[in-house]
């Protein structure tokens, strides 16, 4: 009894394993090893700014050898930072049925990129009797990201509270791709009375190409009294304004009301 009881154990051990190693060989002949392949037209692609998914997939395809053509399977994995101001790279990544994940890359330089710019919404320079906040001054926009003016650091190594004088503040800021900027802006803190003419232009801070020309009247645009009269017939101006040279440049504007007290407004002027 004992004999057939080993008999029929070895005979359905033989089976048992017979019958796992036809499955595992079905499924190893059945297996699919191949991997996909992402093929890319150029090393470069220029996009536009606002460029979508779609636009950063041209020229890619993918192609199994199993699965056939995988292309409208692709997709934009990450983009990089930028290596340099406006190109980086783009990853692209495509699975096939079995799971299999190819990837690839290819560089993007995006037209028309330029650097984030400053602006000043008022002039950077205040009466000694007024809160005195560079912050709320100082702005900054970018092609890509829009306005950027709450990512601004703004220091400042000399500024002295209470102290009238020129003091320089410094402000860095960068965008979603690490494009990092900063400038060095001249801030007045000045014996101006609280109620002297308001001086309005159009900008308070442009940048310009070097070599290029400014007649700083084509930003005036008013200055009033505190009772709201026109008091610019006494505009006078004056400016440290280098043709040819880079560097920031600041054009002062002066008006007086019948009391002679003095308004001023600054326009400062970076030159490229």
């Amino acid at each position: 009894m004992m004999r057939l009881l080993r008999i029929a154990i070895t005979v359905l051990f033989a089976a048992t394993l017979a019958l796992f190693g036809w499955y595992w060989y079905r499924d190893e002949v059945r297996a699919d090893k191949t991997t996909p392949v992402i093929t890319i037209d150029g090393e470069m692609l220029t996009v536009s700014l606002h460029a979508t998914d779609e636009d950063l997939l041209a020229g890619v395809t993918a192609y199994d050898q199993k699965d056939g053509d995988l292309t409208d399977r692709v997709f934009v994995e990450s983009i990089s930072k930028f290596s340099e101001p406006g190109i980086c790279k783009v990853y692209y990544a495509v699975c096939d049925n079995d799971n299999h994940v190819a990837s690839a890359f290819r560089k993007i330089t995006y037209q028309g990129y330029v650097s984030p710019h400053f602006y000043l919404n008022r002039s950077l320079c205040f009466s000694q009797l007024e809160t005195i906040n560079a912050g709320s001054v100082i702005g900054a926009t970018d092609v890509l990201d829009g306005d950027i003016s709450d990512n601004i650091i703004i220091t400042s190594a000399d500024y002295e509270y209470g102290v009238l004088g020129t003091y320089t503040v410094k402000a860095e800021v960068s965008n979603s791709k690490g494009d990092q900027i900063s400038i060095s802006l001249p801030m007045i803190v000045e014996d101006r009375n609280i109620n002297a003419p308001a001086v309005t232009l159009s900008s308070y801070l442009i940048y310009l190409p070097k070599g290029k020309t400014i007649d700083p009247l084509n930003y005036f645009v008013s200055a009033v009294d505190s009772f709201e009269a026109d008091v610019s017939s006494t505009l006078f101006m004056e400016n440290d304004f280098q043709q040819g040279q880079t560097g920031i440049f600041s054009f002062h504007y002066y008006v007086t009301d019948s009391l002679a007290r003095m308004g001023h407004a600054v326009l400062t002027v970076v030159v490229e």
